[in-house]
């Protein structure tokens, strides 16, 4: 790779905020810009907690400055980001995000998709929705596997996260600490659930070329068997400790893919586990599971040159050239 990447960091919550450090530390990458409106007029080195000034001050919107792309971590709603994405392609900037929806947003958006698709590719540049989940465990680890079998007749990925370790924003997201009924009642609101999970049943079939007839979603509580501090909160016994999720894929009444996320405080074994009815049969463990706050910002960056290397437009993980690790 020849000259550096001139990037912009979109979004400063914690995830944006490690995304720029990973960026500060990067050979081939060149941070020029930063936006959030809720720490507009700081430097982003303060923010950062670097003990230096970079000289970027934080704007409340996308800066006029010479940029080759943006790395985008604000909001979940891919209707909701679109004027994002659109004010993006229109500056002429490839676009990596962490929009959970962004990972296949023809599956909920198709009209939105299809116009972002042609302003990316009139202003020649390409749009990518990823991360570690949606984005990697259990959608795009899972294509990969398939690429050593002759067929493959069911795709099933288990992902266990003890929520216990992770920062509180995540805790309470899953509904750790939460009554049943809240929980329940919170769910039913789609205040509680782990948004890209249809996508990633979307994005692997769309890989194998599988026409689903449906994808279906099921969430439900964990409830605490004893009661269970973290450096956060406090789970009570009887209480929840955060989320089931399943997402299921059928074609013709047949269960062809199977994602089961387990997200919740002291859960045992947690893993990331890939299991094919394939020939030959497959069964990957990651042990321990993928760090998510650590993984997110790494694949959003390493993503970005294969994006930029890739047809303008919007493209999935299963359109990019395979990424790795960038200097």
């Amino acid at each position: 790779m020849g000259q550096s990447i001139r990037v912009i960091q979109f979004g400063l919550g914690a995830i944006g905020r490690a995304t720029a450090k990973l960026c500060l530390e990067k050979s081939n990458l060149k941070l020029v810009g930063a936006v959030d409106p809720q720490y507009a007029g700081q430097d982003l080195g303060d923010l950062l907690g670097l003990n230096r000034k970079l000289r970027i001050p934080i704007a409340a919107q996308l800066p006029n400055v010479p940029a080759d792309a943006v790395f985008h971590c604000a909001g979940s709603s891919f209707a909701e980001c679109f004027a994002h994405f659109e004010s993006f392609a229109k500056a002429g900037l490839h676009c990596v995000t962490s929009n959970e929806e962004a990972l296949f947003p023809a599956y909920r958006h198709r009209d939105l998709a299809a116009k972002l698709n042609k302003l990316c590719a009139a202003h020649r540049v390409g749009f990518l929705g990823t991360g570690v989940n949606p984005g990697f465990v259990m959608d795009t680890l899972a294509l990969i596997t398939t690429a050593t079998c002759q067929k493959v007749e069911s795709v099933h990925v288990i992902r266990v996260v003890d929520a216990g370790t992770r920062r509180e924003a995540l805790q309470r997201k899953v509904g750790a600490g939460l009554s049943e009924a809240e929980f329940h009642r919170l769910a039913k609101e789609q205040k509680i659930r782990h948004v890209g999970l249809s996508e990633s049943v979307v994005l692997v079939a769309h890989g194998l070329g599988w026409d689903l007839d449906r994808v279906d979603e099921t969430i439900a509580p964990v409830i605490a068997p004893k009661t269970i501090h973290t450096q956060y909160l406090t789970v009570l016994a009887g209480d929840s400790a955060g989320v089931r999720q399943i997402a299921r894929g059928f074609w013709k009444g047949r269960t062809l893919i199977t994602l089961d996320l387990q997200m919740y405080v002291g859960a045992p074994n947690p893993r990331d586990e890939i299991v094919l009815e394939s020939v030959p049969p497959m069964h990957v463990v990651v042990r321990g599971g993928t760090a998510g706050d650590l993984a997110t910002p790494a694949i959003l960056v390493n993503c970005l040159p294969r994006l930029m290397e890739a047809q303008p437009g919007v493209q999935t993980m299963a359109s990019i050239a395979l990424p790795r690790l960038i200097r």
